[in-house]
């Protein structure tokens, strides 16, 4: 049996990266996202779902509705969690930096049971535009988080398409 080594900085950046878009239900070693983030930073799926597990029992979005998550969260994760706290906007440039230089192309937008479609594969119009936009750095890891929060869903209205989900003035 080969030895367990400890979790990078790098690797934890992807992980939580990870976890801030994916719904906790979701976080499995079955889910396609698991199995390739895993794959992307040499963990096996069912490492990066535990670690996955481990981050949300520091989650008291979580942990408030009873849900648990494990309870093996390492001194790393609590340092980054605080880190994570402190100043969202720049983690999610660093997870996001991290993510891309695993080879991390985009994160995912909207889910058809267990498998999570990238947003730009779903065209609702039946026709493109070209359009320049500027965009503050971290809204789209902010998103993708708040998506996956709601499981990519409104959570006024449940309305799950993406393309009409816009949260134009949420604040981290």
């Amino acid at each position: 049996m080969a030895a367990r080594t400890g979790w990078t900085y790098q690797q934890l950046l992807v992980a939580f990266n990870l976890y801030c878009q994916m719904p906790f239900g979701k976080m499995h070693f079955h889910n396609p996202e698991t199995i390739k983030y895993a794959e992307l930073i040499g963990r096996t799926p069912s490492a990066l779902a535990m670690e996955l597990t481990n981050i949300a029992s520091l989650d008291p979005a979580i942990t408030s509705t009873g849900r648990k998550g494990l309870q093996g969260a390492s001194a790393a994760d609590k340092i980054m969690w605080e880190e994570m706290q402190a100043d969202w906007e720049n983690f999610a440039i660093k997870s996001q930096q991290a993510a891309s230089a695993f080879g991390s192309t985009t994160g995912f937008e909207a889910t058809i049971g267990d498998t999570f479609i990238p947003d730009e594969i779903i065209d609702y119009t039946e026709s493109n535009k070209t359009a320049q936009t500027t965009i503050r750095v971290g809204q789209d890891f902010l998103r993708r988080s708040v998506l996956g929060a709601y499981n990519f869903r409104c959570c006024i209205t449940g309305l799950a398409v993406t393309k009409l989900l816009v949260a134009s003035h949420i604040v981290p």
